[in-house]
């Protein structure tokens, strides 16, 4: 019988040790990320234990209006399974899961699927579980991505990267988060009038956390960056979490630059590269002008979705027998 059992911060270590073993796990999972904003996000996460062994995990939160959700404070959720967990381990998951949940008054549950390309091995039993539980899509999201191999630099963005490299531009790793989020605010506050999602202090604690997981790569004319991007590194996908530029920084292409000298080289030996979503108010405005920029790449579409439904038990069904008439 599989148990789910609330996570506490004494399930550290065996938490961490289902992440790292898993065949769809991700550092965003792991406790040292997940617990940066607890004041945000209370967390209500799970544990899963089959005969006193560890066979997954799911982070959560609950929702002011009685709901809970797969944690809205990262990227993407579901369930994080260990490599030889079978389909009906999954409906097991889920109905422990579920279980506890109505034992603590939930009566809706918002799921956002880990996406197809980040999971190193296939895992989708608990996309097809929940749309036996008639789980409803209440968010899709339009992500760009393109296997670093395959990248094909559309003739503006050759000619963008080759004008920073006349200019002098040079492209390396860096850890001046402090220059580059002044860039990034600059950039986000002039056109959007908005902030990075990250606070410097954040992204500078993660970063420290995740030395090898989370990057910044950044353009510089002289000593001066002009531009970067912040990756979110795995072994499966090299994901661009930010960019921006200064005003000189665009004027001479420096963000094309960066992603030429990146995807060229050896940091991207991912099987994914992923340029982020394009898309505003959830899914449902998509930003023509920036997912163009991300295709001039050679990129192609891919989504982030989000479930809704009512938690409940999932069946077991019974062998179907062919009719003897």
């Amino acid at each position: 019988m599989i148990e789910a059992v609330a996570y506490d911060p004494s399930l550290c270590k065996e938490w961490d040790a289902v992440i790292d073993s898993s065949r769809n796990g991700h550092f965003l999972f792991r406790r040292d990320y997940v617990g940066y904003h607890a004041d945000r996000f209370p967390d209500a996460s799970y544990l899963f234990r089959e005969e006193g062994r560890s066979i997954g995990a799911i982070t959560g939160h609950f929702l002011s209006d009685g709901g809970w959700a797969t944690h809205h404070g990262l990227t993407f959720g579901g369930l994080v399974v260990a490599k030889d967990v079978r389909a009906a381990q999954v409906r097991g998951m889920l109905n422990a899961l579920h279980e506890q949940l109505v034992s603590r008054g939930v009566n809706r549950v918002r799921y956002r699927p880990m996406p197809w390309f980040h999971q190193t091995s296939p895992t989708q039993e608990d996309a097809y579980f929940l749309f036996r539980l008639g789980a409803r899509i209440v968010y899709r999201t339009l992500c760009t991505v393109v296997r670093p191999q395959d990248a094909k630099f559309s003739e503006l963005r050759r000619r963008s990267a080759k004008k920073a490299e006349k200019a002098g531009l040079y492209v390396q790793r860096s850890n001046d988060w402090e220059g580059y989020w002044q860039v990034l605010s600059g950039r986000l506050l002039a056109r959007y009038g908005a902030r990075p999602v990250h606070s410097l202090e954040e992204i500078k604690l993660l970063a420290g956390r995740f030395p090898e997981h989370i990057q910044l790569w950044a353009a510089f004319e002289g000593n001066q960056m002009r531009g970067g991007i912040v990756s979110y590194k795995t072994p499966n996908v090299f994901h661009m979490q930010y960019s921006g530029a200064d005003e000189r920084g665009q004027e001479v292409g420096a963000i094309d630059l960066v992603l030429r000298e990146v995807l060229a080289g050896p940091a991207c030996a991912s099987h994914w590269f992923s340029f982020g979503t394009s898309c505003e108010q959830d899914g449902q405005w998509l930003n023509d002008t920036l997912v163009s920029f991300k295709e001039g790449f050679g990129g192609h579409g891919a989504v982030h979705e989000e479930y809704e439904y009512v938690p409940g038990p999932i069946p077991i069904d019974e062998a179907i027998r062919p009719s003897m008439e």
